[in-house]
């Protein structure tokens, strides 16, 4: 097909106004053109011409585009599921070359294989790689441990430290001084055994002192004594008595 060399055109508006305007400005002009002369209808009849051709290239652009637009709509929707279907013709006639060709489906080259040096390219390609980024095997992973000796266990308690408080002992012949025990609490285990505090007596006969010892807050309940009364003693030896803690 020869190239046509196309001059500016005029716009759709360009061609109206001509078609419109010399009827009513300038129905009696002569127009001379290229050695060709146009009446005033004539002119009009001409230039209309190429309107409608304009016109039609104008409303074929307008076309396209809207008909773009639904081909891509439609493709966005079904065309993953007509390519589905051809994928499967494909498979059905995979070793039939002339029904994949009926089909328009170009049959597939078969894979040549590695060389002996591609292979051996690919094998040391992946090594590198896998020394590059650290890459180990599962028992390469079982083979690294940590280099932990042994664990220290700090122990954690809780609770306050209970504070007893000796009763003091009444002597027959005199009075005697009283004292205080604190006893610290046992989480765990059995718990300490708590002494009463020394009773001095007065001269005479010594006193018999009785004990309270405070709760111990976890374990076994302990058990308290109490020790010889100390001091001067004119008669005979004291001896006291074990209270159960509550």
């Amino acid at each position: 097909m020869p190239s046509i060399k196309l001059l500016n055109k005029l716009s759709i508006a360009e061609y109206v106004a001509l078609v419109g305007g010399i009827p009513k400005y300038c129905p009696n002009a002569i127009f001379t053109v290229a050695s060709e002369t146009f009446t005033a209808p004539q002119a009009v009849t001409f230039v209309n011409s190429l309107l409608e051709t304009s016109s039609a290239v104008s409303t074929a652009k307008t076309g396209l585009a809207s008909a773009r637009l639904a081909e891509a709509a439609a493709m966005s929707a079904s065309g993953a599921k007509v390519k589905a279907i051809r994928e499967t013709v494909e498979l059905m006639f995979s070793n039939d070359m002339t029904t994949l060709a009926a089909f328009a489906v170009a049959p597939k080259k078969p894979r040549a294989p590695l060389s002996v040096a591609a292979l051996a390219a690919k094998e040391a390609k992946a090594k590198a790689t896998r020394a590059a980024r650290g890459t180990k095997s599962a028992k390469q992973k079982a083979q690294i441990t940590g280099n932990v000796t042994g664990v220290v266990i700090t122990p954690v308690t809780s609770g306050t430290a209970s504070t007893g408080t000796a009763t003091p002992s009444t002597a027959s012949t005199g009075t005697a001084t009283t004292g205080a025990v604190t006893v610290s609490p046992v989480t765990t285990g059995t718990a300490a055994a708590s002494t009463a505090p020394t009773v001095t007596g007065a001269t005479g006969t010594a006193a018999t002192g009785t004990t309270t010892v405070g709760p111990v807050t976890t374990g076994t309940a302990a058990t308290t004594s109490s020790p010889p009364a100390a001091g001067t003693s004119n008669g005979t030896t004291p001896s006291g008595s074990s209270a159960p803690v509550a």
